[in-house]
């Protein structure tokens, strides 16, 4: 990518990120969250679950070639405006995010001079005068910058879209065609369709003895734990040479796959 444009003031806490043409900035914000929960958390921008690195390559990520799940719907992956300039502003912690640490971060966005704000965070909160991400995208309209949020994680029932500020664009999920798929077939002959990401086959002969999740409970763990199969929580000698059942997690996949 060429020079980064000379507008841009913003720059990269030395906190574990490095910043190039393509990542011209990341900070983060936990002041209000030291305030509120008593305790600072380890101070970096670096992303350590995952959430915020998806959800700004969905949004700004280059082009990246033979991209795959284990193999599945191999090609191409990029993001909306794969020739965007992208930073990051971590505003979230263990125990959540704060209010104070959000307007902070907007603050900051609007002064490095950001032209796309794109907030992948919320909460049910329809009064906008107390609702910290519609005042923030407020401000930021105000300062020519488009604010997209996130529609949030559930439905598709009334009322549940988060971040509806008239000056916002919500972006919601939606479904698709492409399912990627497995069958496990019973002793009695009969075939369940279910959506896997394994690439690996059992040998097609051999049955395999089925086993509940609870069922194979490790010592000094919850049956609530067993169930989701977290780590951990099952006793790997009740588990060998079986195909167990997991209950999926409280989103829509399952947390000990």
């Amino acid at each position: 990518m060429g020079e980064i444009p000379g507008k841009w003031k913003g720059s990269c806490h030395k906190s574990g990120v490095v910043c190039n043409r393509k990542l011209i900035g990341a900070k983060y914000f936990n002041k209000g969250y030291k305030s509120v929960v008593g305790i600072t958390p380890n101070g970096t921008t670096r992303d350590t679950d995952g959430h915020g690195t998806h959800t700004l390559s969905t949004a700004g990520g280059n082009f990246v070639p033979n991209a795959s799940l284990f193999g599945f719907a191999n090609g191409t992956a990029k993001g909306g405006s794969p020739a965007a300039r992208v930073a990051s502003y971590k505003v979230c912690w263990p125990l959540g995010c704060t209010d104070s640490d959000i307007l902070a971060a907007f603050d900051e966005a609007i002064h490095d001079g950001v032209d796309v704000l794109s907030v992948s965070l919320g909460g049910f909160s329809f009064d906008y005068f107390s609702n910290s991400i519609a005042l923030a995208s407020f401000h930021a309209m105000l300062n020519g910058i488009a604010v997209v949020c996130s529609a949030g994680n559930y439905g598709p029932f009334n009322g549940l879209v988060e971040n509806s500020a008239p000056w916002v664009t919500t972006v919601a999920a939606s479904s698709l065609d492409r399912d990627l798929t497995n069958i496990v077939t019973l002793s009695n002959k009969k075939h369940i369709l279910g959506k896997s990401r394994t690439v690996w086959e059992l040998p097609s002969k051999k049955l395999y003895p089925l086993i509940n999740s609870f069922d194979a409970k490790a010592d000094n763990v919850s049956i609530h734990k067993a169930r989701l199969c977290h780590r951990g929580a099952l006793n790997p000698l009740k588990v060998k040479g079986k195909i167990v059942i997991c209950l999926r997690g409280s989103i829509d996949r399952c947390i000990g796959c």
